[in-house]
């Protein structure tokens, strides 16, 4: 994996790919890692920076297991609640409109972009990483994020893009990446 992190041009000192690499790094062996692969010990100071949520259908009944103090939305504790409870304009509510591409596809996705948190303009980057007890049904998904505020003399345009995306489950575990504006 670590790899296919470099090929990708994910640097180890970015959250996305640290925390990527610990949960994949655990399940060797198998396609896809499994909630068990998920340690908060093992992600460290990163947990702060993550949420695990319950994939459901309807993919809107999903909820939350846990939530990141920095994820999660000022005076709101989502641990538990349902992930139609997150504001979509937060960098969590943002993440959330990949959970269902994630899940169908069986991919691990980073998403970049540029929008409007909490009032302030930010840049962010997150991660989905799709979990499942049998390496065949996603139970669950592993979201990393962080942002930054964006500085005056920068200007970037609102918009988030996937910029890659490995499908886990093929025979040769090719990642593609991705630079299509969504």
């Amino acid at each position: 994996m670590s790899e296919l992190l470099q090929r990708g041009g994910l640097e180890d000192r970015r959250l996305v790919s640290r925390v990527l690499h610990r949960v994949t790094g655990r399940a060797v062996g198998r396609h896809v890692p499994r909630l068990d692969d998920v340690d908060p010990w093992f992600i460290g100071d990163d947990w702060v920076n993550c949420a695990l949520v319950r994939v459901r259908q309807p993919y809107r009944q999903s909820d939350f297991l846990v939530v990141g103090d920095n994820l999660s939305p000022p005076e709101t504790v989502l641990d538990g609640e349902p992930i139609w409870k997150c504001p979509a304009t937060t960098l969590l509510g943002l993440t959330l409109a990949y959970l269902e591409q994630a899940a169908e596809e069986r991919s691990f996705l980073v998403i970049e972009g540029a929008a409007i948190d909490l009032c302030a303009p930010i840049l962010y980057r997150s991660l989905i990483v799709p979990l499942s007890e049998d390496d065949i049904a996603i139970g669950a998904v592993l979201i990393a994020a962080n942002s930054r505020r964006v500085g005056d003399a920068e200007h970037p345009s609102p918009g988030a893009r996937l910029v890659w995306a490995h499908k886990f489950g093929s025979a040769r575990g090719s990642a593609v990446p991705k630079g299509t504006s969504v």
